[in-house]
């Protein structure tokens, strides 16, 4: 009987004491989880925030209710090829937080930020699956597609979706803003009109042979892995590869029409409108007059390739547009563009401004030869405004870092020295 007592008491001990252990770890895992959301890198907070009394949550994950077939065939997947200076930045960093808000698995570079570009993409260039995930859910870090080599690392159900601009408003953006990395531009960097030097002197300046030079020609149809140093291609073979491209790409956005774009794909892609908030990404001050029309034909001819690529695209823009419906785009656009700025009046503390006036986790790389605007939140904001309002205006290499550190522990691998 005393035995039986004692042995009753010691289990009662040890039930107390597994208890005791089982609620310190329960705490200590909640800690941890709450650390890991706010954490941008190792040292480094995402969120530096006094404790509120409000509670804490993290962001909402809305159920996916994309296109047909997709949930059974393996949830929501998505190929966004990022163009250079199309707003291509801004969809990313509304992927980024769907990708966050579904806790998806991102395909990343091996290395840095970019998938070994200007080279075309390959498997080779993608860091391994991180323990646990079947495949990846998206891929959209910059990268010249080639297509085959995306379809062996993404499901067969992905989404492929991308942004075109008007070639004009391109090119000079991306020349001004690689005036000191692509070497076809950079004898010009200090020269007192630099744009027009290039385009009036370009065959003295251009080597299509050299891959560096990819975005100083049809900056477009190079990340869409055509070759633009060969506008001697027949007509009709330029035409097959446009339909080839249709045939990839289930949506084009048009960078003119972005809440459009945007719209359309939302019903690709099964996202709340909520998901869609934005503030543009990677701007820069713009300096001088506008683009005349003169400057802007020399550089259309320079880029005929982009121009046949864009004109393509946005006729099919347009006919998707009309299968959706006028009125809906319109009904959709107004209650839209009312969130955008209901958004804005909550998270903003004004207008973009320059890097000197934001704080280093909000300011986005600067080239040098221009200067990249970014935005200050407001100080008066409830712990789950500011959540969502930061990564809304977060820079692309911030939230590559910090999205990359959340899936794999680690920081992310520079490019080799060698």
């Amino acid at each position: 009987m005393n035995c039986f007592c004692l042995s009753v008491a010691i289990w009662r001990h040890r039930s107390w004491l597994l208890a005791a252990i089982f609620l310190f770890l329960l705490l200590l895992l909640r800690q941890l989880t709450r650390q890991e959301i706010l954490r941008l890198s190792p040292g480094e907070e995402l969120l530096s925030l006094p404790r509120r009394s409000s509670p804490t949550r993290t962001l909402p994950a809305p159920q996916v209710t994309g296109r047909a077939g997709q949930e059974e065939q393996g949830g929501l997947s998505v190929v966004f090829l990022k163009t250079h200076k199309t707003g291509s930045s801004t969809v990313q960093n509304i992927l980024f937080r769907a990708s966050e808000r579904r806790n998806l698995t991102v395909a990343f570079p091996l290395y840095s930020y970019q998938f070994a570009y200007p080279e075309c993409f390959s498997r080779a260039f993608v860091e391994d699956l991180p323990p646990g995930a079947l495949h990846f859910n998206l891929l959209c870090s910059h990268m010249r597609l080639h297509v085959g080599e995306v379809q062996a690392v993404m499901p067969s159900h992905s989404v492929y979706l991308t942004i075109l601009r008007h070639p004009a408003q391109t090119f000079e953006s991306v020349f001004h803003y690689y005036l000191n990395v692509v070497p076809a531009f950079q004898p010009l960097a200090n020269h007192s009109s630099p744009l027009l030097a290039f385009l009036e002197a370009s065959a003295e300046h251009y080597n299509a042979q050299d891959a560096s030079n990819g975005l100083a020609k049809n900056p477009m149809a190079f990340d869409l892995g055509l070759n633009p140093g060969q506008e001697e291609a027949a007509t009709s073979q330029w035409t097959q590869e446009l339909e080839r491209l249709n045939q990839i790409f289930q949506l084009v956005m048009i960078a003119e029409h972005f809440d459009e774009s945007l719209l359309l794909a939302r019903d690709l892609l099964g996202l709340d409108m909520e998901e869609l908030v934005y503030v543009r990404l990677n701007v820069r001050h713009k300096k001088g007059p506008p683009l005349s029309k003169a400057l802007a034909q020399k550089i259309q001819a320079w880029n005929w390739f982009d121009m046949q690529l864009y004109k393509f695209f946005q006729r099919i823009f347009w006919h998707k547009v009309e299968r959706y419906g006028y009125m809906r785009m319109k009904r959709e656009l107004d209650a839209f563009r009312a969130l955008l700025r209901e958004t804005v009046t909550t998270c903003l503390a004004g207008d973009s401004v320059g890097p000197e006036d934001m704080v280093d986790a909000l300011r986005p790389w600067q080239p040098g030869s221009v200067t990249i605007l970014g935005y200050r939140l407001k100080q008066n904001l409830t712990y789950a405004q500011y959540t969502s309002c930061f990564r809304m205006v977060l820079p692309e290499l911030q939230y590559h870092a910090y999205l990359y550190y959340r899936q794999y522990g680690r920081d992310m691998r520079p490019l080799p020295t060698t």
